[in-house]
């Protein structure tokens, strides 16, 4: 087991842990290398579409595009707190995520209009043969339709308020449906009177 670090996404703060899987081989000598890591995050959950909406700093519809790229996040120092040198590292290294880009086709709220796109991280993703995943997590689909609420940053892309609550699949007669976990239930309609609040 790694240790923990605290990282700021979605505003809040996430206790991630690594948990790696070793290699059964063990006469290479990468034997001990990671080759699956798990994180693991503490979200905050929300109870209903008004405090989702309200917390979001950007609520949009739009589509999954296919390309994404797997990064690694280099997290800045907490000012004022020394950690401790294993959490250290673990900061230093930083964590994986997929950058996914949404073709915005609606807004709900936020300063984006029709057409503009937007990077959407989320935890996880392959990297240099070692595959990232976030316990509880669940990736947006290539070509996949969806509204979306997330927290915005000026140094990186938007995060999804929470990997379950805070997307919603569009089927084809424009209904939102709740990914399983999420009994918030939101449709267009709704999501209309809370932007016109």
């Amino acid at each position: 087991m790694r240790p923990h670090l605290l990282v700021r996404a979605a505003g809040a703060l996430l206790l991630v842990a690594a948990a790696a899987a070793c290699s059964a081989d063990t006469d290479r000598s990468d034997a001990h290398a990671p080759q699956n890591v798990l994180y693991r995050a503490d979200y905050p959950s929300y109870t209903s579409d008004d405090q989702l909406f309200e917390r979001a700093s950007l609520v949009v519809q739009g589509r999954v595009e296919p390309a994404s790229k797997v990064v690694r996040l280099v997290q800045a120092a907490p000012q004022g707190q020394a950690l401790p040198a294993p959490v250290e590292a673990e900061r230093r290294e930083g964590m994986v995520v997929t950058v996914r880009t949404v073709t915005v086709s609606r807004v709900f709220k936020g300063d984006v209009k029709p057409g503009d796109v937007v990077q959407v991280k989320q935890l996880g993703g392959k990297l240099d043969g070692v595959t990232y995943s976030e316990e509880h997590g669940v990736p947006l689909l290539d070509n996949g339709q969806y509204t979306l609420f997330l927290e915005t940053y000026p140094d990186q892309p938007a995060s999804l308020l929470n990997p379950v609550q805070g997307q919603y699949l569009v089927d084809a007669g424009n209904g939102l449906r709740s990914l399983p976990g999420n009994e918030i239930t939101t449709s267009v309609n709704r999501l209309d009177t809370l932007a016109d609040k």
